[in-house]
């Protein structure tokens, strides 16, 4: 569907005290669209009006939705579930879903059950939501979760050409709501034809779920747009803070507050600011917090006596109450060159795909674990490490060939596998802070490491690599942003940069190819690749100031035998090749979840031949591209 789902000219709908929805003219189209807003600003009277529930008391809606003999126009889930309390689970889902598609039922007085095998689509929806032992009880033996899961469950069954939810999941934990529309969007990929349009109060779902929102605020639109242009680029305070925290700042002050910011720009997001404790600085902290992935501080301007609070990305060490800070933009490459549009895919060489294929990981219990290390090892093997702990090997076709955990997990998972020429495996086990070397079976060599910052100690080490004498190179981040090198028996021979967004220093060197004697870095924060002599000298930075070669956050990098560098890009869902020049030989692949496209990919390889594989860690699986 190209032209707009609905229009709406002029829409209004009264209420008591005041209209419901007032003045609305906008348009809605294909793709997913959030509709955000806190409760009472009119999200579920606009839903309403979309699927003709209720009628505008004036205005006008136009709907477009191309016929489909196979499909449904349109199926909604209102608020309060909406489900049939005559129906169990299973009949909830035969109710909507094509015969071709369903599995045979059992019926017994007592519980109807799922039958037959393989799993059919039903029972793959079923698992997908975790009711598949639920498939007789009905919605008032249901959890508030469960009968949400199930709404939602029947939605996407009905295989309508839009679904129109009214704040799906609402009622599930966040845990489980994470890992819930991670399988409702790896459904949805398999047809760009549906189109979403959902409500929601939260913030993260909308940056994590959609591609265009709507703003509502007592009843009125306050913002229709794309959801990344609102995040970076929202036209007023209350509008940035729609979709989070945020550094709102006066255009003509913003240098004082924060150095390297861009002309005109004035929001800035926690994760674009950094707060480095610098002894003459005249910003002065007067109180700080900790808040997970986000740091806070108040304080004063000494020059002017002025006071704000400024949320940054947290740098491992807690400021304190005293000490002098630099606030500074990290990433502004990415930043500069979203704003200025100069992204576009027309602009850019695209590289020539002969065939595609992707796995998803065996599963750990109810749970699909994402893959976040992928590495093709020395007999054609594929070394993958996913978030549950677990180290798998596979054919290069995909087929699993054995598995075995890390020795510890529960802190957090490691990050990058590496085969050198001898058999052993190195993981970079980044949350216990050493290297874990295991023979090719599985079984402990040694470890590497501890916490600290000194040679041979590490706070978050990321990436692993060999070069032709047998030394290894081990990148970390986390106050350290450095790469230090060992020789084969792990004596430590130097240490390459530090933390910082110079030329030659890091934040957070996530990926390593040695070739020639040299170092090609991925910089992931800094949105660079940068080179190294392995004497440790600074060489260049590659795709740096060039709008045709930006990157958005590259977490790895690999070479093939030709020397070309593939880099695998977080945010921006692609991969890109480059030349040891820094040229762009072409990308593929954008966000998003369809066959050609990837979600927050973590990891790289190459086969050495002509296939590339990537680990989407957004979207729960393997992809091998061959180009």
């Amino acid at each position: 569907m190209t032209a707009p789902i609905w229009k709406l000219d002029q829409v209004m709908l009264r209420g008591n005290s005041r209209p419901r929805l007032a003045g609305i003219s906008l348009e809605i189209g294909a793709g997913r669209t959030a509709v955000l807003g806190h409760s009472g600003a009119g999200k579920t009277s606009l839903l309403n009006l979309l699927v003709g529930f209720e009628r505008p008391d004036s205005g006008t809606i136009t709907e477009q939705i191309e016929p489909d003999s196979q499909r449904l126009p349109i199926y909604w889930s209102p608020p309060g579930n909406g489900l049939w309390p005559h129906l169990t689970v299973a009949q909830h889902l035969l109710a909507v879903i094509s015969p071709e598609e369903q599995t045979p039922v059992e019926q017994t007085a007592e519980n109807p059950v799922l039958a037959g095998q393989p799993p059919t689509k039903l029972a793959e929806l079923l698992a997908a939501f975790d009711l598949s032992d639920k498939t007789g009880a009905y919605p008032d033996q249901l959890s508030q979760g469960e009968c949400a899961r199930l709404t939602v469950l029947r939605a996407v069954a009905s295989n309508s050409q839009v679904l129109v939810l009214d704040e799906p999941l609402v009622h599930v934990d966040p845990a489980g709501s994470r890992k819930y529309w991670d399988n409702l969007r790896s459904i949805l990929g398999e047809s760009s034809r549906t189109a979403v349009v959902f409500s929601t109060h939260s913030p993260e779902v909308v940056l994590r779920e959609a591609e265009q929102v709507i703003c509502l605020s007592e009843g009125r639109a306050v913002y229709s747009g794309s959801v990344q242009k609102l995040y970076y680029e929202p036209p007023s305070a209350d509008l940035a803070w729609s979709l989070g925290p945020a550094n709102w700042v006066d255009g003509e002050g913003a240098a004082r507050w924060i150095e390297g910011s861009a002309p005109g720009r004035r929001c800035y997001r926690p994760e674009e600011v950094a707060a480095e404790p610098v002894a003459d600085s005249p910003l002065v902290v007067q109180a700080a917090a900790f808040a997970g992935s986000i740091g806070e501080i108040d304080v004063v301007d000494e020059r002017s006596g002025e006071k704000r609070r400024v949320f940054h990305r947290p740098s491992g060490n807690l400021l304190r109450a005293g000490q002098r800070v630099l606030l500074h933009v990290i990433a502004l490459l990415f930043l500069a060159f979203f704003i200025s549009g100069c992204s576009s895919a027309s602009a850019e060489p695209q590289l020539a795909v002969r065939n595609t294929k992707n796995w998803m990981l065996p599963p750990e219990g109810p749970k699909i674990p994402t893959p976040r290390a992928i590495h093709v090892g020395l007999h054609e093997e594929l070394f993958v490490i996913d978030n549950a702990g677990r180290v798998l090997v596979y054919d290069l076709a995909g087929k699993l060939l054995r598995q075995w955990w890390m020795p510890d997990y529960s802190v957090g998972k490691p990050e990058k596998i590496f085969q050198f020429k001898s058999g052993r495996l190195g993981v970079a086990d980044t949350h216990y802070h050493r290297v874990v070397f295991f023979d090719d079976q599985g079984e402990v060599l040694s470890m590497h490491g501890s916490l600290g910052h000194g040679p041979g100690e590490f706070i978050y080490p990321v990436a692993i690599v060999e070069d032709d004498d047998g030394n290894y190179y081990v990148g970390e981040y986390g106050e350290n942003d450095r790469i230090q090198k060992f020789d084969k028996d792990g004596n430590f021979l130097l240490q390459i940069g530090k933390v910082g967004t110079e030329k030659g220093e890091f934040q957070r060197p996530s990926g390593i190819v040695w070739r020639d004697h040299k170092l090609y870095v991925v910089d992931a924060f800094n949105s660079r690749i940068q080179v190294f002599a392995d004497t440790g000298k600074f060489l260049e930075v590659l795709a740096e100031g060039n709008d045709a070669a930006a990157l958005s956050y590259p977490y790895d990098i690999v070479a093939n035998d030709r020397g070309e560098l593939f880099v695998a890009e977080y945010r921006a869902g692609r991969i890109s090749k480059f030349d040891t020049t820094g040229r762009l030989l072409g990308r593929y692949g954008s966000t998003g979840s369809n066959a050609d496209q990837l979600y927050t990919p973590w990891g790289i390889t190459h086969d050495g031949k002509s296939r590339v594989y990537v680990a989407d860690t957004g979207n729960r699986r393997v992809v091998a591209v061959e180009f």
